[in-house]
């Protein structure tokens, strides 16, 4: 159901260049130059600078409408729906993995005992120094360097404007200190499957009482009213880019009687499935 993103590389790209660190990827700049969707497992923290175009993340009850300037952070461990919008120009942007280890390296959040967002996708205020930022690494990418810029250095920079709001520092640490990758990496492909919060808790190996515990630390709800939010968020990312019936995008994603997906969707959104098919983009909120 949703793709393992350890790699930038995704369908649809027209052009990418990645910089490495270790072997492995730390940054990358895509360019597209048709629409493209996505569904996707993020196992770890990833900071996305729009540079030009728009598209949507679909996250749960909620959809970022992303436009050129915007910045929007990805815990570490989530499942998110993209759809890059038909664009006049490309769509171009630029993603950076923000490591476990310096995430935990900053203790001030934890220390000054600051209430953590709940985990999700994150679009950050607009401010001068994000744009200067992207403008920096726009110029290393478009020079072609052999080798990239410090590593350290361009991540402690990322961190240090994150961390700028700490609610979204301590919501990071969080994040990174109970992770939960074995039922991530289940969930990614089985979510449609599970009715049972026992399964959920052995996709973890652990107990139910621990699994609930976790859930109400992180997401700040519990393990099934989060899997049903992922079938909806699903059933949303389908509605706008297929043409599925809507009983097919139902049972495909869970649901097990129509009465209750047509029901939990407009609790959620306010509009009935078939509304939401043909809205326009005022329905979608940043």
């Amino acid at each position: 159901m949703y793709t393992l993103y350890n790699s930038f590389a995704l369908q649809g790209q027209h052009h990418i260049e990645t910089w490495q660190q270790q072997g492995r990827d730390w940054a990358a700049y895509s360019r597209y130059r048709q629409q493209a969707v996505h569904e996707l497992y993020i196992p770890h923290t990833v900071l996305n600078l729009v540079i030009q175009g728009e598209k949507r993340m679909y996250d749960g009850s909620r959809v970022h409408h992303l436009y050129a300037g915007d910045v929007l952070l990805i815990p570490a461990g989530s499942l998110l729906c993209s759809e890059i919008l038909r664009p006049q120009k490309d769509y171009r942007s630029i993603n950076l993995v923000l490591p476990d280890d310096m995430i935990l390296a900053d203790r001030k959040a934890v220390k000054n005992n600051v209430a953590a967002y709940t985990k999700s996708a994150v679009t950050l205020p607009r401010d001068e120094r994000w744009h200067t930022f992207a403008q920096l690494l726009l110029q290393h990418f478009a020079v072609g360097e052999t080798r990239p810029p410090d590593y350290y250095d361009i991540i402690s920079q990322t961190l240090d404007l994150v961390n700028k709001n700490e609610h979204i520092s301590a919501m990071l640490h969080k994040t990174v200190k109970y992770p939960l990758p074995q039922v991530m990496e289940t969930l990614c492909t089985d979510l449609h499957e599970v009715r049972l919060l026992e399964e959920v808790a052995a996709m973890g190996h652990m107990s139910t009482a621990t699994l609930k515990r976790r859930f109400r630390e992180v997401y700040q709800c519990s393990p099934m009213h989060w899997i049903w939010e992922k079938r909806l968020q699903m059933a949303c990312f389908l509605l706008r880019t297929t043409a599925q019936p809507i009983p097919e995008i139902a049972y495909s994603t869970g649901f097990e009687n129509l009465t209750h997906f047509y029901r939990q969707f407009r609790k959620s959104f306010h509009v009935t499935p078939l509304q939401w098919r043909k809205a326009e983009t005022e329905l979608f909120s940043k």
